[in-house]
């Protein structure tokens, strides 16, 4: 309420508590959706952790990519897809200091790995991993 500058309509008695904002919410969006429509999503989000508010950001995609915090965690991993070209992956979400996780491969293509699927971890013998490819079963 604070950062919203105390508007009367937030000190309303059917807004406090829980049940009543609930109630309410469509209400309590109109406003807020109305105070934030033109302000800067950042300095908005920035405003509001400092008071103690848990904020963030919606960014879309490309947005993401470009993000600076994201850029210099090195949160997102470019890797070469035999289709798609050079594209980028999100990276694990947390790094452990004795086992870090990291990607090695980009995104499989439809069937690439299901021969060795089969074989080594079905135990399926050549002969009935052929019958499933005349069948259409695999592809």
């Amino acid at each position: 309420m604070e950062a919203m500058g105390g508007p009367d309509w937030a000190t309303d008695g059917k807004f406090s508590g829980a049940a009543g904002r609930k109630e309410h919410e469509a209400e309590i969006e109109q406003h807020v959706s109305a105070w934030t429509a033109d302000k800067e999503a950042r300095a908005l989000m920035e405003e509001l952790q400092a008071r103690g508010v848990p904020a963030g950001v919606v960014q879309s995609a490309r947005e993401m990519l470009a993000d600076e915090h994201l850029k210099e965690r090195g949160y997102y991993v470019y890797l070469d897809h035999p289709e798609t070209g050079r594209s980028a992956y999100d990276g694990p979400p947390f790094r452990l200091s004795k086992t870090p996780g990291r990607l090695r491969a980009p995104a499989p293509l439809l069937g690439e790995h299901t021969e060795y699927v089969c074989r080594e971890i079905l135990g399926l013998s050549d002969e009935e991993v052929a019958d499933l490819l005349i069948e259409g079963v695999l592809q």
